[in-house]
């Protein structure tokens, strides 16, 4: 047993050493604020001691701020079944890069010196999702938070600035990419239903957007009189009844089925995540304001990955989470933001690996008008990563106004298990490390939400002495032994030095390797 192991991850490790280039959509968000999103490329390879190399070239600020090549070696890795974890912080010189037409000068990185580099990162197959911190605060007043890909924590193209055109029939429409609507539904009345357009590409995008496009959903008259609720989805439309509200009309989403839209995507979406709430912006308008019917629609399910329809034609059990918002008003037809938080299914243990996402020009089936209208903008789906409670022996703490600093006063030693921490993320972890500081002693937390970004805490316990230990907590219950370094970093087994190991029971061990 212990051989076919580790063939297996000789074999996982050589998949990771072979797919060295990474080509992803990265999004650049400075202070809590995205300004930029662009094409780029990190390289990985796997160096001779079985650590990393990971190198990002001609990094940008946006279009008009080039900063640099970042490289960062003897990055350690844990292999999770087919993901191969990478996780490190590192202090790094950022080299000029290669640009057509600008010169060493042009750079904005060599001019910061040495500073501070934190990358979270997964490999699963052929994708790489990453998380790249960059703490400029000391130097430009500016924390940098990088994200390449989507991981299986966000939906593909989300921001509707990809489309394929699809057909039924010698009907043509512009479906997003990764999602569907009428032109390539199934069911019994597919090639009634489908000869209708139903999904526009739109150049009116929400406020603030950094894309081009957003995608028109718009209902229809079939045979002329029969109002078809525009519709888009994840998964798959099937028509299989006349009667609207027949659950045979529905949305589904089916990951044991093979099929492939005309740009080759599967009628489902992979998810892994656990997120909080999801944000999107719409811009909702009906031909006739209807006084019954004056509502757009979203529902957003995860599911363990069978197969699921909305509406429900029974009760199922196989889902996590909803976030479900069925009373989307048009007010006036301007560009609103809504947030729907995701309500979790107490006492289930499900796995998350797919996500049913269905929006509709009207809450009930075939109850608006002939040409409706939803725009559809930037689908995000939010992780929280905030202190929910934190107490020092029993006694409740507020942070600071407007900071991430919480304070008391305490004249006794303190060791970790006097410090409890709770995260507001559902599949949040924190972390917690003490330190010396003059007159008491300093707690660094970092609280890191379930899709690898995270925010940092102190709390200054003046005139406190300490009892020296390190603790990694999680929201969620950690089933497996790990190791991590001094200041809260997971480790794999090469990593050399001081490690901390933590198992299943929360048991904590220094160890030296």
């Amino acid at each position: 047993m212990k051989k076919i192991v580790t063939s297996i991850g000789l074999a996982l490790a050589s998949t990771v050493a072979m797919a060295t280039d990474y080509t992803d959509m990265l999004t650049v968000r400075i202070n809590g604020m995205d300004v930029a999103q662009q094409p780029t490329t990190i390289v990985i390879h796997q160096q001779e001691n079985g650590l990393y190399t990971l190198q990002l070239d001609n990094f940008m600020l946006g279009a008009e701020m080039p900063v640099g090549n970042i490289r960062l070696t003897d990055v350690p890795s844990d292999i999770n079944g087919e993901t191969t974890a990478l996780q490190v912080l590192q202090q790094v010189n950022i080299t000029p890069g290669t640009i057509p037409g600008l010169g060493e000068g042009d750079y904005l990185g060599p001019m910061l010196g040495t500073i501070p580099v934190c990358v979270k990162g997964e490999v699963t197959g052929s994708e790489l999702y990453a998380v790249i911190s960059i703490d400029l605060t000391a130097t430009l007043g500016q924390n940098i938070v990088c994200t390449f890909g989507t991981g299986g924590y966000q939906l593909k193209n989300a921001g509707f600035e990809n489309f394929h055109t699809a057909t039924m029939g010698d009907a043509t429409s512009d479906e997003p990419n990764n999602w569907h609507s009428f032109m390539s539904c199934s069911g019994a009345f597919a090639q009634l239903v489908g000869t209708v357009p139903h999904t526009f590409i739109s150049d009116d995008v929400r406020p603030g957007s950094l894309g081009t496009k957003s995608v028109l959903v718009k209902s229809g008259k079939v045979l002329g009189f029969v109002v078809a609720n525009g519709t888009i989805t994840t998964g798959r439309l099937q028509a299989g009844a006349m009667s609207a509200t027949d659950p045979k009309n529905c949305s589904f989403s089916d990951p044991s089925q093979t099929d492939k839209d005309a740009n080759g995507d599967p009628f489902h979406a992979d998810f892994k995540g656990m997120p909080d709430s999801l944000t999107v912006w719409v811009k909702f308008s009906q031909e006739t304001p209807q006084e019954a019917h004056p509502y757009a629609t979203i529902n957003a399910v995860i599911t363990d990955g069978s197969y699921y329809q909305d509406p429900e034609d029974k009760a199922y059990d196989n889902y996590l989470a909803k976030a479900t918002c069925a009373t989307i008003e048009s007010q006036g037809g301007a560009w609103q933001r809504l947030s729907i938080p995701f309500v979790y299914e107490e006492g289930k243990s499900l796995a998350p690996k797919a996500m049913h996402v269905t929006l509709s020009t009207n809450a009930d089936p075939g109850q608006g008008t002939g040409s409706d209208s939803l725009l559809v903008d930037d689908l995000t789906l939010v992780y929280n990563s905030g202190i929910s409670h934190l107490s020092v022996k029993g006694k409740e703490l507020t942070p600071n106004a407007g900071s991430n600093v919480y304070e008391t006063e305490l004249a006794e030693e303190v060791n970790l298990s006097d410090i409890e921490v709770t995260a507001d993320g559902k599949g949040a972890k924190t972390s917690v490390t003490l330190e010396t500081m003059d007159g008491g002693v300093k707690a660094l937390i970092t609280v890191t939400a379930g899709d690898l970004k995270s925010n940092d805490y102190q709390l200054l316990i003046k005139g406190a002495t300490m009892t020296t230990g390190i603790r990694n907590v999680g929201t969620e219950e950690n089933h497996a032994s790990e190791r991590y370094s001094l200041n809260g970093y997971r480790l794999n087994e090469s990593r050399k030095g001081l490690v901390i190991e933590r198992n299943a029971k929360g048991v904590r061990k220094i160890l030296a390797k």
